[in-house]
């Protein structure tokens, strides 16, 4: 793609403002969740026993707190692409990570079959090999690596 090419550089501002837009609504959106969340916590405490909160709540609150803490990784993620001309990998593979670290901590092992167990231990596995390639070797290794292959 040429740099001075016009219906290139008109693509990439439309792009970036329907990713400013989708930033906008998630902030919104992870604001409400926040007040949600609270609202939530503060009925639960009140609930009799008064300040104690049960096991099954602490599951529903923690994923809740995870999943805000993704979003919002989501969101500096979305601003990186926008505020550069390369494509972040490293911390898409980081959001991926906690994505399916939450899937696992909140996931019901009873009612979960084998194969779904065994296919996010390999999506775990994936991810961190591709989080340790990406970090602590260098791209012109990893090119070297492909090159020889071939």
């Amino acid at each position: 793609m040429k740099k001075n090419d016009k219906f290139s550089t008109i693509i990439l501002g439309i792009n970036k403002n329907i990713i400013r837009v989708l930033i906008g609504l998630m902030t919104l959106t992870l604001i409400l969740s926040s007040i949600h969340l609270m609202i939530l916590e503060y009925q639960k405490i009140q609930e009799h026993p008064f300040m104690l909160v049960d096991v099954s709540t602490l599951f529903e609150v923690f994923n809740f707190i995870l999943i805000i803490a993704i979003g919002y990784e989501l969101i500096r993620s979305l601003l990186l692409i926008i505020s550069s001309d390369t494509f972040p990998t490293l911390p898409i593979i980081q959001i991926a990570l906690i994505a399916v670290s939450n899937k696992i901590i909140t996931l019901d092992t009873k009612h979960t079959d084998a194969y779904t167990l065994i296919g996010l231990a390999l999506l775990i596995v994936a991810l961190a090999i591709a989080h340790f390639l990406l970090k602590y070797v260098k791209v012109a290794q990893i090119d070297s690596i492909i090159e020889n292959r071939d």
